[in-house]
């Protein structure tokens, strides 16, 4: 669908980022999953934004076994809270500052917190943000004006992809020397209030419904939206690969799904 994916471990993902800061440069990290993928392929100006993304890797495990089908694979799925803890971690060792951007109130701040417990000498900030349509321009603008005032080195943005994007599109210019990594409903796996579900429920991409289990309020996003954007992904995975005559050979940059 012509998403592209950087072919990366979670430690050279890490790698790019600190090497991007030792050099003064910032940038973005995306993590898309199937919903992402369709609103990607709706949207030109998103398809603009992926184009200039420093790093984008796989956080939905549908994509991965489509890149897997496709051959051209990824060494694993990195999800946003797999990069918010290894971030974070490598932050405290090199003396970095973060910022948790986003959250219902005091999410941001409980995620912060436990995260200087857990890396002791990590510097972290938090600005709640539980942005609402409503209210969205009003929220993202105050906390465009926190993160600006603080010039942290990495921000994590705890908000709706919308959200996400809205906020990298208007800081970077901005914070040149900053990266903004989208994470999603991170904060809440950093706080204990939601856990992932058992691996083979991961493998067997079977995520969304370990979380509906929870979340049933999501079955539109899952079951009228998800579904189908899957079942495209795999058609067009097994029809790339049909017509590379199954050649493992990838793309400089990484994989792009079809």
């Amino acid at each position: 669908m012509g998403l592209p994916i950087h072919a990366v471990t979670l430690d050279e993902a890490v790698g790019r980022v600190f090497h991007g800061l030792a050099d003064g440069r910032g940038g973005t990290v995306l993590t898309p999953n199937v919903d992402i993928l369709r609103q990607y392929r709706r949207s030109p100006e998103l398809q603009r934004l992926f184009e200039h993304t420093e790093l984008v890797v796989t956080d939905g495990m549908p994509l991965v076994v489509a890149l897997r089908i496709q051959r051209t694979p990824v060494p694993r799925q990195i999800t946003g809270t797999d990069m918010l803890h290894a971030l974070a971690a490598e932050a405290a060792v090199r003396g970095r500052s973060i910022l948790l951007a986003g959250g219902r109130p005091g999410e941001a701040r409980r995620a912060a917190d436990r995260l200087t417990r857990l890396h002791p000498g990590l510097r972290a900030e938090s600005h709640a943000c539980y942005v609402r349509p409503e209210a969205m321009a009003e929220q993202l603008a105050a906390l465009a004006r926190t993160v600006t005032a603080s010039a942290p080195d990495i921000v994590f943005i705890g908000l709706p992809f919308a959200g996400q994007t809205a906020l990298m599109t208007a800081l970077r210019p901005v914070l040149p020397g900053t990266w903004f990594v989208g994470v999603g409903s991170s904060f809440d796996f950093v706080n204990g209030d939601r856990t992932r579900p058992p691996l083979i429920v991961r493998r067997l991409c079977l995520e969304w419904a370990w979380r509906l289990t929870s979340q049933p309020w999501l079955w539109r996003r899952y079951l009228v939206q998800g579904l189908p954007t899957t079942a495209r992904l795999a058609v067009d995975a097994l029809r790339h690969r049909r017509r590379r005559g199954g050649s493992p050979a990838a793309p400089p940059r990484g994989p792009a799904l079809p």
